[in-house]
């Protein structure tokens, strides 16, 4: 299945020649509406983006509005004429201050991107089952390695939720060295009741994504939430995703270990749940980065000595197990966004944020929290997204669907 591509945008035509002279640059708007009715809430979010011409618009739907997305669609590419759109259906959306939980809301972001190849595609679980080649996956995403795109995805995880890892691991191996951001659509509970907007189309099912290279540097942030407890271990013996072995020990003493010289608050949390199982991204037991962990979720003891994890553990692979609670989170997701803004040679003026529905006022107690991040981190950053089932971003330079996590995307000038 493929979606009919309206004007997608490639540079040519004088747009790089205009933007290197200084004709053109950059432009990003974003905004929020929670009128409940369609036609006042696309009214307004247009009113509030005017003055941008939009290369590629991106649309975040509550599931309030689940029988009105082609009247919102329609609404919003007639007033914008946006050349691009993709977007789908969230359980709380995001708008550039605030995010709406559980609300009627619909979030609109455009951008205005001159010497940007922008390409929107479209694939089926069918699809990804019938390529053959990598020429099938640069032919359907419209790029090629050469032209070093990032990606934005947005996949339905009923209907495309199986292929949705094996998708992301071909991307990054086809092209690499790009960004791939998204999040999984979240406000339907059952198969067909997600929306998928891919230009004039609305869709319930598959994965609808962009590929954006040329004139742009794009950053990316991903924030799982967690901090170390202990220090980082070798599996010495392991058997599928069990760890039986730690540094030649029997992992469950090894955990005992780590609980019994923890203080008392995190003795709190690894009782309460809050523990989990970090894979280092590099093979190495000594200076790895904390945000170079893949955090997996510890499932269990597995015959009193062996521990079980969310993922497939290797023998001789580096882990450190992990807690989480509102407090690290908070920490550790204000120390990735600023000290990736402050390394960054221009500041971001665009954004896409992506959290989890696990996260947002149930963990933190108050709503506004990883938007108001961002705000503080990147000012003047022109910021939407949505509440995730499933958020997808790079941890080292591989692509993984995460959970409880934050996914952030920047865009500034080259």
């Amino acid at each position: 299945m493929i979606g009919r591509i309206r004007n997608a945008t490639q540079p040519g035509d004088g747009a790089i020649e205009e933007s290197l002279m200084g004709v053109k640059t950059m432009n990003f708007k974003a905004a929020i509406s929670t009128n409940t009715k369609a036609e006042n809430a696309v009214a307004e979010l247009c009113d509030s983006v005017s003055g941008v011409k939009p290369d590629l618009a991106m649309l975040f739907v509550s599931p309030h509005f689940e029988d009105e997305c082609d009247e919102i669609l329609a609404g919003i590419l007639e007033k914008t004429n946006a050349h691009n759109l993709i977007g789908c259906t969230g359980d709380g959306i995001i708008g550039p201050t605030r995010e709406v939980e559980h609300a009627p809301a619909v979030a609109l972001w455009t951008a205005e991107l001159p010497g940007v190849r922008v390409m929107p595609f479209v694939l089926d679980i069918e699809d990804v089952k019938q390529f053959e080649t990598d020429e099938d996956w640069t032919d359907r995403v419209c790029a090629t390695p050469e032209q070093k795109p990032s990606f934005v995805v947005l996949p339905e995880p009923f209907t495309f939720g199986p292929a949705v890892e094996y998708s992301l691991q071909t991307i990054d191996r086809i092209f690499s060295g790009g960004r791939v951001v998204g999040g999984l659509a979240s406000a339907g509970q059952k198969p067909g009741e997600n929306r998928m907007f891919l230009n004039d189309q609305v869709m319930r099912q598959g994965m609808v994504g962009v590929s954006l290279s040329g004139d742009v540097a794009i950053e990316s942030v991903v924030s799982q939430g967690c901090r170390p407890i202990g220090e980082p271990l070798v599996v010495t013996k392991s058997d599928q995703n069990v760890i039986q072995e730690l540094r030649g020990r029997p992992a469950m003493e090894v955990l005992q270990s780590i609980f019994r010289n923890a203080d008392a608050y995190d003795q709190a949390l690894m009782q309460a749940g809050g523990i989990h199982v970090g894979s280092a991204i590099a093979e190495s037991e000594s200076q790895i980065p904390q945000n170079e962990f893949l955090i997996r979720n510890l499932m269990g003891v597995v015959e009193n000595t062996g521990i079980a994890v969310a993922a497939l553990v290797k023998t001789g692979q580096t882990i450190q197990f992990h807690v989480r609670d509102s407090k690290s989170a908070d920490q550790e997701m204000k120390s990735l966004v600023k000290n990736r803004v402050n390394d960054m040679k221009s500041p971001p003026s665009g954004g896409l944020l992506f959290t989890c529905n696990g996260r947002g006022s149930h963990m933190f107690g108050a709503p506004n929290h990883d938007i108001g991040i961002v705000n503080e981190a990147a000012e003047n950053c022109e910021v939407a997204g949505f509440f995730a089932a499933g958020e997808i971003g790079p941890v080292g330079n591989r692509t993984f669907i995460h959970g409880f996590t934050s996914s952030l995307i920047l865009f500034r000038k080259p």
